[in-house]
């Protein structure tokens, strides 16, 4: 959305500048400014949204169509608040719901006989959705096949909705032959937001790149992390040695390649069912931790 397009979004009410500057000097933020105008905004009752909804269906009468939108508008901040917790500006996430009122506004067909906010409610959050996965990192595009995968499906209304608000989220993971927990993990990757490390950081000591530690470790750490490598090392080689062939294998490609397998890929690959992978797995983990206890 062009910085233009923002700029044009409609007030709750019309602004009268000198008044508003009188009133408000030093007392409110243009939140709560925007907010105090937005309660002197009657709602539409079902008969008046009714006329209105048909006014601008058959005459696409702007007046009506500006009407509607004022008149949602509080459904549309109230939808906007549940996604404060991402630490984006509420205003920017009410300007963004405000879009995808007015796509719904066009679309909406008032003879099918439910409320306008009824429809408008899955646009709204459709396009707050795409405003928070704009604003994460781009370049987050995962280290390995089933993240890439993931990552491109949160373009999905459906499964940025999994991602974002944990509703539907096994049904979504079903898709990629993983669980619920799998996705969620996977998809919160992509939700950790960017900081650049030259802001400052929070007890205001410079930037962060300075609070940075060293990577080195002290070098009798370094030999004592070594030492330990290979003994965890040898521990799991000789606790691989006990399983079978097949648990081996499913162990392998799941947890110790760099680009591990689905268990849909090798529920193909051995020609079993994805829910007998995840038992194999589950058994052979299982035993795995027994022997290295």
């Amino acid at each position: 959305m062009s910085k233009s397009s923002r700029e044009n979004l409609p007030s709750p009410i019309k602004r009268q500048p000198n008044a508003l500057k009188n009133n408000y000097r030093g007392e409110l933020s243009p939140l709560d400014m925007w907010y105090r105008e937005l309660r002197q905004i009657p709602k539409l009752d079902r008969e008046e949204e009714a006329k209105l909804t048909k006014k601008w269906a058959e005459e696409k009468d702007l007046q009506a169509a500006q009407r509607l939108l004022l008149g949602n508008l509080h459904a549309v901040a109230a939808i906007a608040r549940e996604y404060r917790h991402f630490g984006l500006p509420e205003m920017d996430l009410i300007q963004e719901g405000t879009i995808g009122l007015m796509k719904a506004i066009h679309r909406f067909d008032p003879s099918r006989g439910f409320r306008l906010m009824t429809y408008a409610s899955w646009w709204v959050r459709a396009a707050i959705h795409d405003y928070i996965l704009k604003s994460w990192s781009i370049v987050k595009m995962g280290t390995n096949k089933m993240q890439r995968r993931v990552f491109a499906g949160l373009k999905k209304a459906k499964h940025a909705i999994a991602a974002i608000e944990g509703r539907l989220d096994e049904e979504v993971a079903k898709e990629y032959g993983i669980s619920g927990s799998e996705f969620q993990n996977i998809a919160s990757s992509f939700l950790q937001r960017d900081m650049s490390l030259d802001s400052e950081n929070e007890e205001g000591g410079g930037s962060m790149v300075l609070a940075l530690p060293s990577p080195d470790l002290p070098p009798e750490e370094q030999i004592i992390n070594a030492d330990w490598d290979k003994y965890q090392s040898n521990i799991l080689h000789d606790a691989m040695a006990e399983l079978s062939d097949r648990d081996r294998l499913i162990i392998t490609r799941r947890h110790l390649s760099e680009d591990p397998d689905t268990l849909k890929d090798l529920a193909e690959e051995l020609g079993i069912s994805i829910e007998r992978v995840r038992q194999l797995e589950a058994r052979a983990m299982k035993k795995l931790r027994a022997t290295m206890t």
